[in-house]
């Protein structure tokens, strides 16, 4: 039997990887290192809807630790990484695709507050030789009509009004910030699920991205 040819200039077809896409872009930003192509006149100017502020973006790439890095030398980064890196820049407004990449980059998740519960606190505390306590106030302070001072009458029997205390309190963390965490969170699941539909259809030649999605709603 003759041995079957093959064109030299022909390469065995390679087998796709498969991944799902917050795989993928961990492996592309942060493994291999791609970057974003940044357009200021866009980044700028500002597009689609922004459903919290650069403050925001900000303050996650603070947490993060990240910088992007400009030092020469490095190998070039794949080409399915520059593709996915290409998509996200383009299927995504500037900050949100900063913020994808710097968590890809980390591997990391948008702070949900996990194991944040909101508690009632007192604002203040005093420490004395009894130990630690909440500070108190006058209820007249509040300048609520009703709070009256309660008479009394003292050892002596003389009417006197004592004032009403009360300790002022706060909930920490408020209800409004666990609810603003776990918005930033749903957010990044939707743009994780916008470079999912793009990818699906892009020209990888090694990756091949898969349905599957982190947790919509990890808090249950």
């Amino acid at each position: 039997m003759t041995a079957a040819l093959r064109s030299p200039l022909r390469t065995a077809p390679r087998s796709h990887r498969a991944m799902p896409v917050r795989e993928a872009l961990e492996w592309a930003f942060g493994t291999e290192c791609a970057r974003l192509d940044h357009d200021e006149i866009e980044a700028v100017g500002g597009t689609g809807w922004r459903p919290f502020g650069m403050e925001y973006v900000a303050l996650e790439r603070a947490q993060l630790g990240t910088r992007v890095d400009t030092s020469r030398g490095r190998s070039r980064p794949h080409d399915d990484a520059e593709l996915i890196a290409t998509v996200v820049r383009n299927v995504l407004p500037w900050y949100a695709a900063t913020l994808v990449a710097d968590l890809a980059r980390a591997g990391r998740t948008p702070d949900w507050m996990s194991d944040a519960r909101p508690r009632l606190k007192p604002e203040d505390w005093t420490v004395n030789r009894w130990g630690r306590h909440a500070k108190t106030a006058d209820a007249a302070t509040l300048g609520i009509e009703g709070w009256q001072p309660v008479p009394r009458r003292n050892r002596k029997g003389v009417i006197v009004h004592d004032a009403v205390r009360f300790t002022p309190c706060n909930w920490d963390p408020t209800p409004a910030r666990i609810a603003a965490a776990r918005r930033a969170y749903l957010d990044w699941w939707g743009y994780l699920l916008a470079v999912q539909a793009a990818l699906t259809g892009a020209d990888l030649t090694r990756i091949e991205i898969t349905p599957d999605m982190p947790p919509m709603r990890p808090w249950g």
